[in-house]
């Protein structure tokens, strides 16, 4: 029985841990370390894509490999993520771009990469590009091919876990005083970044899995979920800012809402019960956590951070503006390639105006949001391939998003198209527009793992949907 949950649960534990990794040790290692964590992590989770994929029913292991092979080879978005992951490399490779001072001219200046014409990177600031590249590609290819539904759910479930870890021990290091963890629990609107961004966007997936857990007899998950649950929220609730905070939290509210009513409707409220009394498990934990006395400096600022006028000072809309503008200049340097990725802060001074300085930071590092930092780093290039990955797999949505309609007209079951379909496929768009709207607040998308919330999520909310199965004809039947 053991070996058997090993073979099936395997490969779901290895991408929940490629996916979760960096929620769970961004606040604790250097960039270099946790990349390195990133890329041994994805290496283990190929070697058990390619050997361990879940098997279907009345399939062998021999055969699910050449069905996951088969389908990764015919899959266009399997292929563009090979591209995807070479360009990070290449940026890797061509790592030049550094400040250097001209003795001749008495003139600092921007000294491009070995191969100007490539796109690059500042220093070893490519490294980490090149980690998240390779981990999103195994998780998003591995959800979408090679995992079925009770590992899938699994997936959901311990990529929470694993993210709470982090959470939950961040929130330690922030009772104990430990800088600049400490430092971090206190960010503001304007930050470059929230790590609580991570956590919150990990919650959605793993309370609709938990759930939906509950309605497949999964009953060993049930503390694994609320623990998902605790560590999740009393990570959001410290790293975010207040009103960034209440809003992701709404996105798990209304996720848990739904899961709850179809598990209501499919398997009865016993069931909806057990899966509430496990959610309510997991809030209970949070909520004590984080009103306990060494915390009440932060239960302070957060309240504070409540006001709009505060939350956004007209300072803020300074410095903004002038972030927004030196990021466009910067942009037009290098249109196609960018500036190179960490490029940023060496091009700053050289557009900032006399003037900018009294609202700018002493050394700016990112535009005023992800977008603009994506653009004036990577450029067009860059961008594209952003936008590529995530319109392959919201294409990947709609297109099962459309079978499973077509699906619901197959079935003589009463229940409406929206309670036959599990709550987790609605997690995946809002883990998305989160993310969008995380990068208007800050310039966390493009320089965090935050990406990879939605490369976890998207691909699946769309492998979960219901599946056309194809109709066997008489004939096929007799023969």
């Amino acid at each position: 029985m053991l070996f058997q949950n090993i073979s099936k649960y395997g490969l779901a534990t290895h991408l929940a841990l490629a996916a979760a990794l960096p929620a769970a040790l961004a606040q604790f290692v250097s960039v270099g370390a946790l990349s390195s964590a990133m890329l041994w992590v994805s290496l283990s989770a190929v070697i058990w894509l390619l050997i361990e994929p879940s098997v279907l029913s009345g399939e062998t292991v021999s055969g699910a490999r050449a069905r996951v092979l088969s389908r990764m080879r015919r899959d266009p978005m399997s292929w563009f993520f090979l591209v995807a992951v070479v360009f990070a490399l290449v940026r890797w490779l061509n790592s030049g771009v550094r400040l250097a001072f001209d003795a001749e001219t008495s003139t600092w200046a921007v000294r491009e990469a070995g191969i100007s014409f490539l796109p690059a990177s500042s220093g070893d600031a490519g490294l980490f590009p090149l980690a998240l590249a390779v981990s999103i590609s195994v998780v998003a290819i591995g959800v979408k091919h090679a995992l079925g539904r009770n590992a899938r759910i699994w997936f959901g479930i311990a990529a929470g876990a694993i993210a709470a870890i982090g959470g939950c021990a961040a929130v330690v290091c922030v009772g104990a005083g430990m800088e600049p963890i400490a430092s971090s629990a206190l960010a503001e609107i304007g930050a470059a970044s929230f790590h609580g961004s991570l956590y919150a966007l990990f919650l959605p997936i793993a309370v609709a899995c938990g759930i939906q857990a509950e309605g497949c007899g999964m009953t060993k998950t049930r503390l694994v979920f609320a623990w998902a649950v605790a560590g999740n929220g009393v990570g959001a609730y410290f790293f975010l800012p207040a009103l960034i905070g209440v809003a992701y939290l709404a996105v798990s509210v209304l996720v848990a809402a739904i899961a709850l009513a179809i598990l209501n409707r499919q398997y009865g409220a016993a069931a909806m019960a057990r899966a509430a009394s496990m959610l309510a498990f997991g809030i209970v934990i949070a909520v004590f956590s984080s009103i306990l006395p060494s915390y009440a400096n932060i239960q302070k600022a957060k309240m504070a951070g409540l006001e709009v006028e505060k939350a956004f000072p007209p300072a803020l809309a300074d410095r903004n503006e002038a972030l927004a503008r030196i990021a466009k200049c910067i942009w037009l340097t290098q249109p196609w390639c960018g500036a190179g990725i960490g490029a940023f802060s060496l091009q700053a001074p050289f557009f900032a105006a006399k003037d900018d300085w009294a609202v700018l930071p002493p050394q700016p590092s990112v535009g005023s949001n992800g977008f603009l930092t994506l653009i004036a780093e990577r450029g067009i290039a860059g961008a594209l391939m952003w936008a590529i990955g995530i319109g392959f797999m919201l294409y990947f949505w709609v297109v099962r998003l459309i079978g499973s309609v077509a699906w619901q007209r197959q079935q003589d079951e009463g229940r409406s198209w929206f309670m036959n379909v599990p709550a987790v496929v609605w997690a995946g768009p809002l883990v998305l527009a989160a993310c969008v709207a995380d990068a208007f607040l800050s310039s966390g998308f493009p320089l965090t793992a935050l990406p990879m919330c939605v490369a976890a999520a998207l691909p699946l909310s769309a492998a979960s949907f219901p599946k056309v199965k194809r109709s066997v004809s008489n004939e096929e039947k007799e023969g």
